[in-house]
């Protein structure tokens, strides 16, 4: 099994168990570093969490009788929810750090000239847009249209 871990000194490090699916890139879309593959079992997840000392979030209850490792037990079945109830739970308020992480791979993004990525682009975010991030790891290209806009809302 591998990941891709990229850590940044003085934060907090995640993983989502399967149930999490759609929490996982709310929480890279605010900066913080959260593994997840929704075909980890609950051995691989306890093996993330207490060699890579990450903080596991899960739905079950199962991993409390862990106390080797940070465990924080989600309560709500709604995404935005669950968002906001590790964000108060931690107090991660102040360590946003939005759209700084790839929302699909977790990598941390690097800002790119248009010409580096411009042979990927459609035409119109070619003309449109100036901007742009890439995931070092997938290579997903990033952009401030109408999506970034959205998100910025929720």
């Amino acid at each position: 099994m591998s990941i891709y871990i990229s850590f940044m000194p003085g934060t907090l490090h995640f993983c989502a168990d399967v149930h999490l699916g759609k929490l996982a890139p709310l929480r890279r879309m605010l900066g913080f570093d959260t593994v997840y593959k929704n075909d980890w079992s609950k051995e691989d997840l306890y093996g993330i969490a207490k060699n890579e000392e990450r903080i596991l979030l899960s739905k079950s209850p199962y991993f409390l009788k862990f106390p080797d490792i940070t465990f924080y037990q989600i309560k709500s079945s709604d995404s935005y929810h669950q968002l906001k109830e590790v964000i108060d739970h931690f107090h991660l308020q102040p360590s946003f750090n939005p759209f700084t992480r790839c929302l699909y791979c977790n990598a941390i993004l690097e800002k790119k000239e248009k010409a580096e990525v411009d042979i990927s682009l459609l035409p119109k975010t070619k003309k449109h847009f100036t901007e742009f991030w890439q995931c070092p790891t997938c290579k997903k290209i990033y952009w401030k249209g109408s999506h970034y806009e959205r998100m910025m809302k929720e």
